[in-house]
């Protein structure tokens, strides 16, 4: 059997604002900088973070999370793992609807 999940919302503190602004500014930096650092050709099979406009390169999500924190320990790094083999991959998008 299984147990029982309790979601709990909590109202967003200033910090965890600042953390959540860090992480998606990184992912965006990632995102827009993956060509011309070769992601997808040179780091198949390994973990990425981006801190703060760098790379980091390793093995293991702790790895590069801990190699991120200890050059940019106030900032927040998004970490990604990229894949050995290419996949497709299926994006959502929101939309607004007018009342």
């Amino acid at each position: 059997m299984s147990q029982q999940v309790i979601i709990e919302e909590h109202e967003m503190t200033p910090e965890m604002a600042r953390l959540f602004e860090q992480a998606e500014r990184n992912m965006d930096w990632l995102s827009e900088h993956a060509n011309e650092l070769e992601l997808f050709t040179r780091h198949r099979g390994r973990y990425v973070a981006a801190s703060s406009g760098e790379l980091f390169v390793g093995d293991s999500g702790e790895e590069v999370r801990r190699l991120a924190r200890e050059k940019h320990p106030d900032e927040m790094p998004h970490v990604r793992y990229i894949f050995r083999e290419k996949r497709s991959r299926i994006y959502a998008c929101k939309r607004i609807v007018a009342a």
